[in-house]
């Protein structure tokens, strides 16, 4: 790519980096960042959403089945509504996980489309999550044990809130340590453990810079419900649970980004990879 000229001080300045999509190909300051995960919501945001509406529909309708298998099963009608009750529990909770999960795979799927802006459908991204959100959210669940593990343990134990006060520094440290897992179990098709040693070595020196992009992105998408409550009324609070699941995961998929570039200069690699997901 040729130079080019600036008048700024005169002279010529070095390549400009490409930027075929969300972000350009180069290592991102935190706003770039953030302003990219802005970008891919608007431009993939029906398609992500339509992706996410589709797998939580075929969740709605196991956890459906499965209260109402366990209401059958029942002889009498107390025994069947109690039935039902201890079924739907449990199911709704995995529900709940799964939709959890599935975000996070789905961002991870989106993620080289959005960096090399090419068009992707909603199946498409389905077909490619749904294999991985097993992954993610193992990867999801050992990191909210390993930060908030020793914290649930010692207040179980029976210790004061106080005293559980000097584990919280540790908790938030490994938090963020652990940040970019589910993107790696999803993008680099990774098992649960992998993924948490590939954050750790991906975050290793810029563990602020990963708070600084993840805190104002979760400050984002939890304002999010009233924004879309003033906008568009009962559509937008429908429409907040969604954002609310994916735009953090977004900016964490283009922080990983970021990280590979900085760290690993994977430029190439990431535009020479399968479209949706693969390995590093």
């Amino acid at each position: 790519m040729a130079q080019h000229w600036t008048h700024q001080g005169g002279g010529w300045l070095p390549p400009r980096a490409p930027r075929p999509g969300v972000i350009p190909l180069r290592p991102l300051a935190a706003g770039e960042i953030l302003g990219g995960a802005l970008t891919a919501l608007r431009r993939y945001g029906g398609r992500l959403l339509g992706a996410l509406l589709l797998g939580q529909l075929g969740g709605l309708l196991l956890v459906t089945a499965v209260a109402g298998a366990a209401t059958l099963a029942s002889l009498t009608r107390t025994a069947g509504s109690r039935a039902f009750v201890y079924a739907l529990v449990p199911a709704t909770a995995l529900f709940l996980l799964f939709s959890w999960a599935l975000a996070g795979a789905l961002a991870a799927a989106l993620l080289r489309p959005a960096v090399l802006g090419r068009p992707v459908a909603a199946r498409e991204l389905l077909r490619a999550a749904l294999p991985r959100t097993p992954a993610v959210l193992g990867a999801r669940l050992l990191a909210l044990l390993a930060a908030a593990g020793p914290g649930a343990a010692a207040f179980a134990a029976g210790l004061p809130p106080l005293a559980l006060l000097p584990l919280a520094p540790v908790a938030l440290w490994l938090a963020v340590l652990f940040a970019l897992a589910p993107t790696a179990a999803g993008y680099e098709a990774l098992g649960p453990v992998a993924a948490l040693r590939r954050s750790a070595r991906l975050v290793r020196g810029a563990w602020w810079r990963t708070l600084g992009v993840t805190a104002p992105a979760g400050a984002l998408a939890l304002g999010a419900p009233y924004v879309l409550q003033q906008s568009f009324g009962a559509l937008g609070l429908l429409l907040a649970p969604a954002l609310l699941l994916t735009f953090p995961q977004l900016a964490v998929g283009l922080l990983y980004a970021d990280r590979r570039l900085r760290r690993e200069h994977r430029a190439g690699s990431l535009t020479a990879e399968p479209l949706i997901t693969g390995s590093a």
